[in-house]
């Protein structure tokens, strides 16, 4: 179990993790280290798991896995899916935008952790260490955002793949980088997550919020990057669909420059904790600051 702290609840409770047993075996063992190294990690194993979770003998795990996390779909397109990634990717009908014109909202379901960046700063994300150049590989443009914020998404299998924008504006083109498809769970905390995960990240030009910077990151296995656009120039309004993850645990990140916006005091405390804030897409999750405004998370 992973303690989170539900806001619609108002308390932390405890959430279900989706293969831990297999995960554990694999990370904390010798011989799933071992396993892990020569066989799991290589790119055949994940293209064969792929096509079965698109094959009709993957049909039968959605009734299952509905029934096991308590997952309702009434809010999604009525669909009869033929496998599980069908399940796995099922589209919302609409976005809720639950904020005003000058608050942030959430930009996928998922579990909530803010992070200030300042200069030295490396990470604990879910007890992985990492500074934000290594996850753009990119160390210069990162600088942009000392003083900024991190915002780590976090999407559990049972979660909805699928993740938004959260202002409007318009895009740079989508720098991709590959990597070893790689687990994101917080079990695997001494195996670097990030370095070796594939990554896309895009730089979003918005109306209120700036230049700031949207990551998403693949997972172990399938953990496909679905996103919609990859071309620069393109336009988008605030909660329209960015892409969506194929089956796998997964989580996106924003980048937000210093004193850009102020971030909802639950989710400020609850990250102070190293506890994660579950949250759904249009929920507001912060306030955005007027221009110019000099504030420290």
């Amino acid at each position: 179990m992973i303690r989170v702290y539900d806001r619609s609840q108002q308390r932390v409770v405890d959430e279900k993790e989706c293969a831990v047993g297999s995960i554990k075996f694999l990370y904390n063992t010798r011989t799933g280290r071992i396993l892990l190294k020569s066989f799991v990690y290589r790119k055949p194993v994940s293209n064969l798991y792929s096509i079965y979770e698109k094959s009709p003998l993957s049909k039968g795990k959605v009734k299952k896995f509905v029934k096991k996390f308590n997952i309702s779909t009434s809010d999604c397109f009525p669909v009869k899916y033929r496998n599980f990634n069908e399940f796995f990717t099922r589209q919302r009908i609409q976005y809720l935008d639950q904020t005003a014109a000058d608050e942030l909202p959430a930009i996928a379901d998922s579990k909530l952790t803010v992070y200030q960046i300042d200069e030295t700063s490396r990470f604990s994300i879910k007890n992985s260490v990492y500074t934000v150049g290594e996850l753009l590989e990119n160390e210069a443009y990162a600088r942009r955002f000392t003083g900024g914020l991190c915002l780590i998404f976090r999407l559990t299998p049972d979660d909805y793949h699928r993740y938004v924008y959260p202002d409007s504006g318009t895009q740079s083109s989508t720098v991709k980088i590959k990597g070893v498809l790689h687990t994101v769970n917080p079990v695997s905390a001494d195996s670097r997550v990030y370095a070796r995960n594939s990554r896309q990240w895009t730089v979003l030009y918005t109306e209120h919020l700036g230049e700031i910077v949207q990551i998403e990151v693949g997972a172990l296995l399938v953990g496909k990057i679905r996103n919609h656009y990859m071309h620069g120039g393109a336009y988008f309004s605030k909660l329209d669909e960015k892409g969506y993850f194929e089956y796998g645990g997964s989580t996106v990140a924003l980048l937000i420059p210093k004193g850009t916006v102020q971030i909802d005091e639950d989710i400020l405390k609850y990250s102070a904790m190293g506890i994660e804030s579950k949250v759904i897409i249009g929920e507001r999750i912060g306030k955005i600051l007027p221009s110019g405004a000099n504030h420290e998370a």
